[in-house]
C-alpha cells in the first residue's frame, strides 16, 4: 500500500486538499449561520392577564441586538373590510401627565431581553379611534393585528413581526383568541418593503 501511495503521491494530496476544504466550508457555513442567527430579530407579540379586551399586549425583543421599535400598527377587520392605522402614540394618557416625553409614545429602543407593555386591546382600539377609525363599533370587529416595525443596526431594512387576534362574540363578553401560536417574523424583502410604504403613507 505504501508503494501505491508513493507512486500516486500527487492524486493523495489533492484529495488531502479537498477533504481539507471540504472541512473548512463546512466550518465556515457553521460560523456564518450562527452570526445570522446571532443579529437576526426575533420580535415577540403576546397576551398578558386576561384574555378580554382588558387583556395587555406585550412587545419583547428576543434577538441579541438591541431594536428600535419605529411604528406600531394596529389593522381591524370588519364585515366592510380592513382599516389600518398607528397605535404607537399613548394618547389614551393626557399630555400634562407625561412625566418624561418617552411616556408619550412607544417609539424608542428595546434592549435585548426587554419587553414594553404597548397597553390594553381597549387601549389600541381608542387610539385607531382617535387616528381614523371613529365610525368603528367593537360589535362589529371581528379580527384585529399587531404588527410592530422596528429598526437595528444589523440590517438596513426595516425589521418587523406581526399576530392576529380573532374576537369571539359572546352574549357578555368579547374574548381574544389568538390565530397563531407566536408572533410571525417579516423576513421577505417584498414584505418589508410592503411596511415600509405603508409606514411612508402614515407620514
Amino acid at each position: 500500500m505504501w508503494d501505491w501511495v508513493s507512486e500516486n503521491s500527487g492524486i493523495v494530496q489533492a484529495g488531502m486538499a479537498t477533504v481539507t476544504a471540504m472541512v473548512w466550508m463546512v466550518y465556515l457555513h457553521i460560523i456564518v449561520s450562527g452570526l445570522r442567527r446571532q443579529r437576526r430579530t426575533e420580535i415577540l407579540v403576546h397576551l398578558g392577564g386576561a384574555r378580554d379586551l382588558s387583556a395587555r399586549i406585550l412587545v419583547s425583543n428576543l434577538g441579541f441586538e438591541p431594536i428600535y421599535v419605529l411604528e406600531i400598527m394596529l389593522s381591524v377587520r370588519t364585515a366592510q373590510g380592513e382599516r389600518i392605522s398607528s397605535v404607537a402614540d399613548r394618547t389614551e394618557i393626557a399630555r400634562e401627565q407625561h412625566r418624561t416625553p418617552r411616556e408619550a409614545t412607544l417609539q424608542g429602543p428595546l434592549k435585548s431581553g426587554d419587553s414594553v407593555d404597548i397597553g390594553s386591546v381597549t387601549d389600541l382600539l381608542d387610539r385607531a379611534r382617535n387616528n381614523s377609525f371613529d365610525n368603528i363599533d367593537i360589535e362589529d370587529v371581528t379580527e384585529v393585528e399587531v404588527t410592530v416595525a422596528a429598526l437595528t443596526s444589523a440590517d438596513s431594512r426595516v425589521a418587523a413581526a406581526t399576530r392576529r387576534f380573532l374576537l369571539k362574540h359572546n352574549d357578555e363578553t368579547i374574548c381574544l383568541l389568538p390565530r397563531n401560536l407566536y408572533a410571525k417574523q417579516i423576513r421577505s424583502r417584498w414584505r418589508r418593503r410592503q411596511i415600509e410604504q405603508r409606514l411612508r403613507q402614515m407620514l
